[in-house]
């Protein structure tokens, strides 16, 4: 009889670990993003400026996304700084005005940096506004920040 038992116990145990979760079960993580929005990335050391001018700075990407097409997008882009000898902002930087580099469904400003004056272990982000003419009608997106305040090996 105990044998019997030890074999319903162990082919029980071994139908809870094959039965699959029901799909409603797993919350959702991927939020649904706005069909426009301002996408301010986190701070990185420069590669490119690295690599072809021997130039060590703290650069943040900002994107200005639309599912519909926008035309005249101004992108205002602080580089903030929070580290041991103070904190800094450097700009507000802003993308070109010219109708290539400032109309499509999604805008960049990308080549906006700040230069490393040592090493020192500085935290940075990025905060970002915009504007942008979209079916006919001026929309602004407001200030929004970098996910993440990321620590970097560089000072000024």
């Amino acid at each position: 009889m105990s044998n019997l038992i030890k074999t319903i116990s162990v082919s029980f145990a071994l139908l809870l670990l094959t039965v699959e979760r029901a799909p409603a079960a797993i919350p959702t993580l991927n939020p649904l993003k706005p069909a426009c929005r301002l996408e301010v990335q986190n701070a990185h050391l420069s590669t490119t400026l690295q690599k072809h001018q021997n130039i060590r700075a703290v650069k943040v990407n900002v994107y200005s996304i639309c599912n519909i097409f926008q035309t005249h997008v101004q992108i205002f882009l602080e580089i903030h700084k929070t580290g041991e000898l103070g904190d800094g902002i450097y700009g507000p930087f802003e993308n070109e005005q010219s109708p290539k580099n400032n109309s499509g469904l999604e805008v960049p400003l990308q080549d906006k940096s700040v230069t490393c004056k040592n090493t020192i272990m500085t935290k940075w982000y990025g905060i970002a506004y915009s504007k942008a003419f979209i079916s006919g009608k001026w929309l602004y997106a407001g200030r929004t920040q970098s996910q993440k305040i990321v620590p970097l090996p560089c000072g000024t």
